[in-house]
């Protein structure tokens, strides 16, 4: 009796998995980035836009998009941080954060998934709160992250500091009047740290 329950359990959780499996065999591969990503079928005709960039499939970027994020990775991430749920979560073998929020205008559920691949940072946008099988099938599409657990979110981490910084800077310069000289200053982040300075 046993091993007949133990014989169905097993392919019960064999049929179920069969079930969930997407054949992505006839997905469009499409490249943002370093990363060359399967699109679904849904996602393929007649897209909005597509540059190194950004893989856009309607005007509107929450209907679904993939972005290569490693230019804007600074204020993106933070902006996200701050005007989103978020959870910490595992996709297809990536690290990855997952922010959820709700567009009052639309009334519609959106959902951005930021994770790496090799050492860039990408996001996947799209509407619902779920992380679907498809989105799924889309982050195994790309390559594996370079980065352990901890210096995934420690990198993603030091943006968001980053992020702040610069925004406390920005507030306080923009508590000054402007002078008439001409003269602007700056606030930059990159790789190379932060810096300060004047345009003319």
């Amino acid at each position: 009796m046993i091993r007949k329950i133990i014989v169905l359990a097993l392919a019960l959780f064999i049929l179920m998995n069969a079930v969930s499996a997407i054949d992505s065999t006839n997905w469009t591969n499409a490249t943002v980035g370093y990363e060359t990503f399967k699109i679904p079928p849904q996602y393929t005709e007649n897209p909005y836009s597509h540059d190194f960039n950004m893989y856009e499939y309607d005007e509107d970027i929450d209907e679904f998009t993939i972005r290569y994020v490693n230019p804007r990775i600074v204020d993106l991430y933070g902006y996200f941080l701050e005007k989103n749920e978020m959870k910490k979560v595992e996709v297809a073998g990536h690290d990855a954060v997952h922010f959820t929020s709700y567009d009052r205008h639309d009334g519609k559920n959106n959902s951005k998934l930021w994770f790496s691949a090799g050492e860039e940072f990408y996001y996947i946008a799209w509407r619902g709160n779920d992380i679907t099988p498809t989105i799924k099938e889309i982050v195994k599409s790309a390559s594996d992250s370079k980065y352990s657990h901890d210096e995934f979110y420690s990198i993603l981490n030091e943006e968001y500091q980053n992020y702040k910084i610069v925004n406390a800077l920005e507030s306080q310069r923009n508590d000054y009047p402007t002078s008439d000289s001409g003269h602007h200053s700056f606030v930059s982040v990159g790789s190379n740290g932060i810096n300060f300075g004047i345009m003319s």
